[in-house]
């Protein structure tokens, strides 16, 4: 399994207590709204754990953030290309982040969440990706400067045997993926479909779904996540 970045792991567990905190709840409302285990919540806002694909959607939901909140902070060092393993955020599958799209609080800090903002540039480097890191080896890299209010596009990687969750996860929006390296499993309630390079898929992320790489080699894919009003 890969080796977890503490720097990043606790920079995600110290956003998500800032944000319980803003919301007066306990570590028990929270993972009952999430639909996790309060030890593992614990595990992740203490830095100790990574949140998976799935739990970090749930936990934005549960939270009504973006989850683009958990990204590296604008102007922050916490950043980098995917495969690196530069950039943790505990224990999440990416499904359970993904869950998270819904309107910011206003009385939430905007941190990695600026719509309407524009960038300082339309460029962004492969170097300076903001890039976080999930349970068992799925990392995200964010492929605009600033996050883009009702869309995702991302740089996904999937280290061999790396899955978004252990359950399916379903959530707001509709996927469009396109496989650049390796092999990706994607599951659509009882269908199950193998994407190899230069494949591509759509589908509506209500349907339970869950990603896996099955393969000896990393998976590499660009993904969009529209999410609907």
């Amino acid at each position: 399994m890969p080796q977890i970045n503490l720097q990043h792991t606790r920079a995600i567990g110290e956003k998500l207590r800032l944000a319980r905190r803003k919301r007066q709840m306990s570590l028990r409302e929270l993972a009952d709204k999430a639909e996790m285990s309060a030890s593992m919540l614990s595990q992740v806002e203490t830095g100790k754990a990574n949140p998976s694909v799935r739990s970090i959607y749930s936990i934005a939901a549960a939270l009504a953030l973006p989850v683009d909140y958990f990204f590296p902070d604008p102007g922050s060092n916490n950043t980098g290309d995917a495969g690196t393993g530069s950039n943790a955020a505990g224990e999440m599958t990416a499904s359970e982040l993904r869950d998270a799209k819904v309107n910011r609080p206003a009385d939430l800090p905007s941190v990695g969440f600026a719509p309407g903002v524009k960038a300082p540039t339309p460029v962004v480097h492969a170097a300076g990706r903001p890039t976080i890191e999930l349970k068992g080896g799925v990392a995200w890299s964010r492929l605009t400067a600033l996050a883009e209010s009702g869309a995702e596009f991302l740089e996904i990687t999937y280290a061999p045997g790396a899955t978004s969750g252990v359950n399916m996860s379903h959530h707001e929006g509709r996927e469009f993926g396109l496989i650049m390296d390796g092999e990706l499993v994607v599951e659509l309630g009882f269908e199950s479909h193998t994407l190899r390079p230069g494949d591509s898929i759509i589908f509506d992320s209500m349907t339970p779904h869950r990603l896996t790489n099955p393969g000896t080699q990393p998976m590499r894919a660009l993904w969009v996540v529209l999410n609907r009003p």
